[in-house]
């Protein structure tokens, strides 16, 4: 299938990944019809922005909303939630009852943050994603004196440190002994995990939810050792699924996101091609097996490749190859990850300040090794060393390297290497 001047390309989803696709398709020459569908109200926002300067009161939700390129010419219709796709006639329809015809179709849906299944909703009660979310939850940490963070990870964290800034009482709640496993791993996670409880957050880690309920105008969060935590305010920040109930019936594999091949091509469709937090695809500087990447440059990326992809029509493209990369700012601590890293990686960690108890303050990198080759970077309070070293992450071709110091600095063991060691 190829694409000329008179086709019709429906982007779904007004987020990185959708915008990218769009600024993409106009810049390869692509002339034809554009209609993006946003079910957001109004222009695209900053989604990082939810969890750190909305809530603390420093920006407001119109100082985080992105501006469009109206030279693009392309025709956003807001408000417009896709509820169905309809592959034989090419077809979306939306909640409005309105269907849009396409002949090139990109899927930049992204994900959603929910309640848990069984989880009272009432007031105080929030999940963190949206500019609306974080706006209300920000109107109600006004008034609240202590909060209850659910979840332990980028969010949940920001938000904690978001409470303390606001002089709230915050309880971190999560499964886990140490915070942001996913995101920085075990031995970063402890490091973390301590500065966090210096600067006051209560932490409740190493515990399940057992129960919440609201009793007397507060909500009571029971643990698994029998211990509560009563709060004013709860946040559940309890990861994001992807948005494909939309894509029910399609035949598209959405099992765990939207499988695609390794150009991003959805599989087992014609002339449609997905992008960003709600795909699955096999991202070949790391494995064959399909992996999720939902950070915002991922996104970026990924919708300037899948454009890319579906110009090419039939025609054979290069794999999109995606080195994950974020960062976050929590309680003066730059955190910084790059590439893809596993719990058996060989570990090699760094301190930029040897001898200082604060290690992660001082500045320090994990580096995790496979097979030889650094597949994952994750550095706190480290920019510079961070960005020389990621520099090589980022080529076509990964660089094999040998597992040794990452940085000049002496390399010391560390308290979290150690109890990282223990059970190895």
């Amino acid at each position: 299938m190829a694409f000329g001047w008179s086709d019709r390309i429906l982007v779904i989803g007004g987020g990185p990944a959708g915008m990218a696709a769009t600024e993409e398709l106009r810049r390869r020459g692509f002339t034809g019809d554009i209609t993006l569908l946003c079910d957001e109200p109004d222009a695209p926002y900053d989604r990082p922005a939810c969890s750190k300067s909305l809530l603390t009161g420093h920006a407001r939700p119109q100082d985080v909303r992105m501006p469009i390129d109206g030279s693009l010419d392309v025709r956003w219709m807001h408000g417009r939630r896709a509820v169905e796709v309809d592959m034989r006639r090419r077809t979306v329809l939306t909640q409005t009852d309105e269907e849009f015809p396409f002949d090139g179709l990109v899927i930049a849906s992204g994900s959603y943050a929910a309640l848990p299944k069984g989880w009272p909703d009432g007031p105080g009660m929030h999940v963190l994603h949206t500019v609306d979310e974080a706006w209300q939850l920000r109107q109600d940490l006004r008034h609240a004196e202590r909060v209850a963070i659910i979840g332990g990870g980028i969010t949940g964290c920001e938000t904690a440190c978001a409470v303390r800034e606001l002089a709230r009482e915050a309880v971190l709640i999560d499964p886990k002994p140490y915070v942001m496993g996913r995101a920085v791993g075990e031995p970063i996670g402890y490091m973390i995990a301590e500065e966090h409880r210096r600067f006051g957050v209560e932490m409740r880690l190493g515990r399940r939810v057992k129960e919440v309920e609201r009793r007397r105008g507060r909500w009571r969060v029971s643990l698994d050792d029998g211990s509560y935590v009563h709060a004013d305010v709860v946040v559940a920040s309890l990861g994001e699924k992807p948005d494909t109930a939309f894509l029910e019936g399609t035949g598209i594999d959405i099992s765990r996101g939207i499988l695609c091949d390794e150009s991003l091509r959805v599989v087992g469709t014609e002339g449609v091609v997905a992008a960003g937090a709600a795909v699955r695809w096999p991202n070949l500087l790391y494995s064959s097996e399909p992996m999720m990447v939902g950070q915002w440059i991922a996104a970026v990326e990924m919708g300037h490749a899948a454009a890319r992809t579906l110009l090419a029509g039939d025609r054979e493209v290069p794999p999109v190859g995606i080195v994950p990369r974020y960062w976050t700012l929590q309680n003066g601590l730059r955190v910084m990850v790059a590439g893809d890293f596993k719990p058996t990686d060989h570990i090699v960690m760094t301190e930029m300040r040897p001898g200082r108890k604060d290690t992660a303050r001082a500045g320090v990198m994990a580096s995790y090794y496979r097979d030889d080759e650094l597949v994952g970077l994750i550095a706190v309070n480290a920019a510079r060393a961070f960005t020389e070293v990621t520099r090589a992450m980022l080529i076509d071709t990964p660089v094999r390297v040998q597992p040794e110091p990452v940085s000049q600095p002496q390399r010391t063991r560390t308290g979290s290497e150690r109890r990282l060691a223990a059970v190895s």
